[in-house]
């Protein structure tokens, strides 16, 4: 909680302009979503699968979607851990069972394919 609430206070700052921070580290995915590539993390479990857990914070009209996403390519997932919304007036959290990559639903096609250019940066940023 202490890490998401870090988080948060961080992209709050980055929105507000009143912090500084390395380009290598923050990744502005699209216009409205940032990752933090020091955040990611890249394992490989011991049955072989290679799992990216990674954070996106996205900035909607009233405040903040904060998704925490496990990917696993070995086997073509990708998983919402959890997702956070706050704005003034709501506060909630909610999760998601592990999809298919190869889903049809355009929103889990989106999500995989930002994955991949996430696990793509990092690999290429340990470089």
């Amino acid at each position: 909680m202490k890490k998401m609430l870090m988080t948060l206070a961080a992209a709050a700052a980055i929105a507000a302009g009143t912090l500084t921070v390395s380009a290598e580290s923050y990744w502005k995915y699209n216009d409205t979503t940032t990752i933090d590539l020091d955040e990611t993390s890249l394992k490989k479990t011991t049955n072989g699968h290679e799992i990216l857990n990674f954070v996106a914070i996205q900035t909607i009209p009233d405040g903040t979607c904060t998704y925490t996403y496990a990917y696993d390519r070995t086997a073509g997932t990708i998983q919402v851990v959890e997702m956070e919304k706050e704005t003034k007036t709501l506060h909630y959290t909610s999760n998601f069972t592990p999809t298919s990559v190869n889903s049809t639903n355009p929103v889990v096609k989106a999500r995989a394919e930002m994955a991949e250019a996430v696990y793509q940066r990092k690999v290429n940023h340990k470089k």
